[in-house]
């Protein structure tokens, strides 16, 4: 269908040669464009070859009217009509566009989950005079943020299935499989939720013959990896393999915009499994579709609903599908789609033609940093064309050097961050480091978390070392930015808090107006820094330590003892500025307000375990401290004959230290009622919750588990050399009533099943914690806003 004019188009996009769901729109839409008569110009963020672009245009209708260049190039072309923006990191070239050419028509397409669309990215509404949104929420969001422009809520082109006729439901055969198939996201997919879904049918409910299939690309792929060996998968989780014909759809994805793969596999006749997405979006999409079997988000309950889809008769499956199909006009218009977007989307008043203060070369730097394309991309594709000539292909195939190439385009890519360029601080970024970002735990999570309740328009980045510690972070809503790395360093700058629990990077500095608010990671019981027995030991960690400790505005403390020995060693008089807050801390807080709680104790051993969970079942936590060295056993006692001797009801769980986290095979494969896990996804505080008797030795996790008043069992096999190694502040026995000693399997079992008083728990409290409270999150929150 010809439209009413002939309009020449600049569609402005990150790489249509690529592929995923915002590719496959863009095809869609410059089908609809062109079939309408239009002139289509693409320009491309990423360096493209002609084979690229042949291969492309063999997708494309009225091939003689599109032509391809490179946004570096943009200024070659001549002026559009409308310029249509389709990555919301893009944006930003509108202010560029709309100077040069002030009368040109801007759209701005968001394809990108809000959630997920990074804060600092500019939406230049001073040069876009239209939105194009693809659900009603977003369009809601939006058109409080931005009065002045057009906010259009119009779906995306679903072109390339008009054709198509659904097929009848497939018949699951005896053996079940399922299959995701997406890009390995994290952020946005959560596919490792169907993999644990998958430990729960297999090692659970015995269903061995049940399998998934998980296909795609992507940096998710080491973490589902990784799971896979972890819950001993390999048999039942496949990746990239062929997908029986009769497997089931399933999306457990967190945010989705349509999910171009959820209408194919509707429309071929698979059965449908989704879970409606943390915003809800795919219930807005598809909640009328009948035939959908919906998740609920919790392993349990999300097993007994797809047993229960999987009983229900396929003449009633196929009845339903039916129905269904006849709805997906309702999604997005079938017949004459290009026509809808002129007058929706196009025809909508131009709103912004001043051309404005442009600073065009400062633009461009930033519109190529965010998008991660330095000319680190533009040396790749030239080393690429090099290879292809055959006297140089020998040399550049070598790995001595490709390694040097990648040491070059890294060292290229990291010089151009300044490390005293400090960006203007916003109040609501918020950035998380525990562990050095090892893990989202402790003090700094719990923190964040009362935050994030009190103010939910703040942004919360997380320091993280890899993709599991990302799964935890992602799980709270928040953004996990990788240690050291440009993003980390960026959002550090321009965070106005800073909530941490060790010390920062030395290159990221700190800001005059940062707030530093330091929360230290336990109760010492071991001597630190300044108080360290070994002479030289202690100068050298002292001295390295005072600069660091004098960015630091706030450390909350539990008790005047606390406070008097973090003095001592860390020699915080040396800080005029610091306010030692004298108001507990907020990881007890959390034990102290759940120590009750059946819901949450549920949540955590779901999350833990990934079984139900048994009222009469008991958790023995075992958290041995770190020696200072690598070592093969953490005990002589032997934990097998220690479960085997306690009755069936008891599990054993080993929290190891960080720095000895690789040894969670070893302890994970020791019996089926001992578990041991990612260091990246265990937080010792909910560990503490479920448990009912702690077993460690030098740890300071004793005091925290007191607010718990459970029995404590202190196994201490080195206690001489340890003593006089590395010293304690005080006795354990003189001070709260416990003393440790070395134990045999048999006496560890006597110890965890006799009846004890627990008056140590008691001695902590009074001596040791007495400042901690239920709220001692909020009051430390709220010592810091007074000043904020």
């Amino acid at each position: 269908m010809q439209s009413r004019w002939i309009m020449k188009i600049g569609i402005i996009g990150y790489d249509i040669f690529g592929t995923g769901g915002t590719t496959r729109s863009n095809i869609n839409l410059i089908n609809d464009l062109l079939s309408n008569g239009h002139q289509i110009t693409y320009f491309n963020l990423l360096p493209f070859s002609k084979g690229k672009v042949k291969r492309t245009k063999e997708l494309l209708q009225e091939k003689e009217h599109i032509d391809f260049h490179l946004i570096r190039k943009w200024e070659n072309v001549d002026s559009k009509d409308v310029y249509i923006i389709t990555r919301e990191s893009l944006f930003i070239f509108a202010k560029v566009i709309k100077k040069k050419f002030p009368n040109s028509k801007i759209i701005g397409e968001v394809h990108t989950p809000l959630p997920l669309i990074d804060p600092t990215v500019d939406f230049a509404p001073e040069a876009i005079d239209t939105y194009r949104v693809g659900l009603q929420s977003a369009h809601k969001y939006l058109c409080e943020k931005y009065t002045n422009n057009n906010i259009v809520h119009f779906p995306v082109s679903i072109r390339h299935l008009r054709c198509r006729e659904i097929s009848n439901v497939r018949q699951v055969k005896e053996n079940v499989s399922f299959y995701v198939y997406s890009r390995f996201d994290e952020s946005q997919k959560d596919i490792a939720y169907s993999i644990k879904l998958m430990d729960y049918f297999v090692n659970h409910l015995g269903k061995k013959t049940y399998k998934l299939y998980i296909n795609g690309k992507g940096p998710g792929k080491l973490v589902y990896e990784k799971l896979i060996l972890f819950y001993n998968l390999q048999e039942n989780v496949l990746i990239n393999q062929e997908i029986p014909s009769d497997a089931i759809y399933l999306s457990t994805a967190r945010y989705e915009t349509l999910g171009y793969s959820i209408l194919e596999a509707f429309i071929d006749g698979r059965q449908m499994i989704l879970f409606s997405g943390d915003d809800k979006s795919l219930a807005e999409i598809y909640g009328e579709f009948q035939s959908f079997c919906w998740l609920e988000g919790s392993i349990v309950s999300d097993s007994a609903i797809i047993e229960d889809f999987l009983s229900m008769p396929l003449e009633l499956k196929n009845k339903l599908a039916r129905s269904d199909f006849e709805r997906l006009s309702s999604i997005s218009p079938i017949r004459n789609y290009g026509k809808s977007y002129e007058e929706a989307v196009l025809e909508a008043p131009i709103r912004n033609s001043n051309r404005g203060n442009v600073n065009e070369s400062k633009i461009m730097k930033v519109l190529f940093e965010q998008n991660n394309v330095s000319n680190k991309k533009y040396l790749s594709a030239f080393y690429t064309f090099l290879k292809k000539i055959p006297f140089l292909k020998k040399l550049l195939s070598s790995e001595k050097t490709k390694k040097t190439i990648r040491n070059i385009l890294f060292n290229r890519n990291h010089s151009e961050i300044s490390p005293t360029r400090v960006a203007d601080l916003r109040d609501d970024f918020i950035f998380i480091e525990s562990f050095h970002g090892k893990s989202f735990a402790g003090d700094p999570k719990y923190l964040a978390l009362s935050l994030q309740e009190k103010k939910p328009g703040y942004y919360f980045f997380v320091s993280s070392i890899n993709e599991l510690v990302d799964q935890e972070i992602y799980s709270y809503g928040m953004i996990p930015v990788r240690l050291g790395s440009r993003e980390y360093i960026q959002k550090f700058k321009t965070s106005k808090l800073i909530i941490i629990n060790g010390n920062s990077l030395d290159k990221v500095g700190k800001s005059s107006k940062q707030i530093f608010l330091e929360t230290w990671h336990g109760f010492p019981l071991k001597k630190m820094v300044a108080d360290l027995m070994d002479e030289e030991q202690r100068i050298l960690e002292t001295e390295a330590f005072i600069p660091r400790m004098k960015k630091w505005d706030y450390i909350p403390v539990s008790s005047q003892w606390n406070k008097n020995l973090f003095y001592s060693a860390f020699k915080l008089s040396e800080n005029s500025r610091l306010k030692v807050l004298e108001t507990g801390v907020g990881r007890n807080a959390y034990l102290i307000k759940n120590k009750m709680n059946l819901s949450e104790k549920i949540r955590v051993t779901e999350k833990y375990l990934n079984r139900p969970y048994h009222e009469e079942q008991k958790i023995i936590l075992y958290c041995p401290t770190w020696r200072g060295k690598k070592r093969q056993e953490l005990t002589k006692i032997d934990w097998v004959s220690v479960i085997e001797q306690l009755p069936d009801n008891y599990e054993i769980i080993v929290k190891l230290h960080p720095l000895e986290s690789h040894m969670y095979k070893k302890y994970n494969q020791l019996h089926d009622r001992i578990h041991a896990y990612f260091n990246e996804l265990t937080d010792i505080q909910e560990l503490f919750l479920i448990s009912d008797v702690l077993i460690t030795d030098y740890s300071s996790s004793m005091f925290d588990f007191a607010h718990l008043n459970k029995k404590i069992i202190v196994l201490q096999e080195d206690k001489q050399s340890y003593s006089e190694k590395i010293g304690w502040y005080f006795d354990l026995e003189e001070t709260i009533g416990i003393s440790g000693q070395a134990y045999s399997a048999e006496q560890v079992v006597k110890k965890i099943l006799e009846d004890d008083d627990n008056q140590y728990n008691k001695n902590i409290v009074k001596k040791m914690l007495n400042f901690d409270s239920s709220n001692s999150d909020e009051k430390i929150l709220q010592n810091i806003f007074n000043d904020y």
